[in-house]
């Protein structure tokens, strides 16, 4: 572990931290004087200590190409000959296809998921970049189908369910209007976005040479349009969950759909998704304690009897998360690389 990413200055979360990192998990681009309220301090004080989280790496908001904007993905379980595995990870850890890494122990040395513009740009991501890594012994791709839930869905439950109800009123109702969308300010948004998700739209206007107008009316198309996606992370090791696991499931064909619906529910689930490879269901988990592996294992055969549960990986280190980089006690840096879109055509209208 590399002693310049160690801070002893940096603290935990006490429980309005933990108030208002549910809160904008919720709504991520609220107005401070909109949930001071609920949150239960004012505006002011609420700006500072979102000042000092992010700033502190311990949770951060990101804009990222929605459902609509991204192409294929897929989880790439990599094995490595002794004494490469972090130097791998580093050197995929700096590619833009590469979006999240995770060092692991158990069937294999390191998780990715990677992404690209097409499936052929996916192909030849996988097949020449592990040719070319030296210390790769061994790779195993699942081509990621359809996602059940994912992370930007989990929630830090700090909140009661009328405060809950209380933060998505402060969400705006209104829909646009399809509108056709320039790709490169599609772009320039996401990159601008990704660093900093609460980026006003005056900062936006000003800096890309555009009306706040054009800003606010564009991010809204392409919400709407399923091309962009706000989303809260956190830093793992002071979520209160701090044990991250990937299990790999086999379900029979006909039961996927069913179980990926069952198991989202499970509240330690932040990623249930159907894969085409080895196995066809594969969950990402953070739980409490190392010894609420096996009650989880029993709640998940409970909840899926013909599950069979082929295999997991307990999560030592993650590198980088949906393009952040993280230090090596898992909070965020301030080096961001934006993830890969697929756009249908220039100027084509958002639906």
């Amino acid at each position: 572990m590399d002693k310049k990413d160690i801070n002893p200055q940096i603290r935990g979360l006490d429980e309005i931290d933990r108030r208002l990192i549910h809160a904008l998990q919720i709504h991520p681009r609220a107005r401070w004087a909109a949930i001071a309220p609920i949150v239960g301090v004012d505006s002011v004080t609420l700006s500072r200590r979102w000042e000092r989280l992010s700033g502190d790496g311990l949770a951060w908001v990101a804009g990222h190409p929605g459902a609509d904007a991204r192409g294929p993905s897929a989880i790439l379980e990599v094995e490595s000959h002794p004494g490469s595995t972090l130097e791998i990870a580093q050197a995929l850890a700096a590619d833009r296809e590469a979006f999240t890494v995770d060092l692991t122990a158990g069937g294999r040395d390191m998780l990715v998921i990677a992404g690209a513009e097409s499936l052929d740009a996916l192909g030849e991501y996988v097949m020449t970049r592990m040719r070319r890594l030296e210390g790769v012994r061994a790779t195993r791709t699942h081509l990621l189908s359809s996602p059940f839930t994912d992370a930007g869905q989990w929630r830090l439950r700090s909140l009661s369910a009328a405060e809950v109800a209380a933060v998505k009123r402060t969400v705006s109702a209104d829909v646009p209007e399809p509108a056709r969308i320039d790709s490169q300010l599609e772009r320039e948004l996401l990159k601008l976005l990704g660093v900093n998700g609460r980026v006003t739209i005056a900062s936006m206007a000003r800096v890309l040479d555009v009306s706040e107008r054009r800003v606010r009316e564009t991010m809204a198309s392409l919400a709407s349009g399923g091309r962009l996606t706000v989303r809260l992370d956190l830093a793992r090791a002071h979520s209160g969950w701090p044990v991250h696991a990937w299990y790999f499931l086999r379900v029979p064909a006909r039961l996927t759909a069913r179980a990926g619906t069952a198991l989202a529910g499970i509240s330690e689930i932040r990623l249930a998704a159907s894969t085409i490879g080895p196995s066809n269901l594969v969950l990402s988990v953070w739980m409490k304690t190392l010894a609420d592996i096996q009650r989880l294992e029993v709640a998940i055969e409970e909840n899926i009897p013909e599950v069979a549960i082929a295999d997991r990986s307990l999560v030592l280190r993650t590198l980088k998360k949906e393009g952040r980089h993280l230090d090596a006690n898992g909070n965020a840096t301030g080096d961001f690389t934006p993830l890969p879109m697929s756009f249908p055509h220039a100027g084509a209208p958002l639906r």
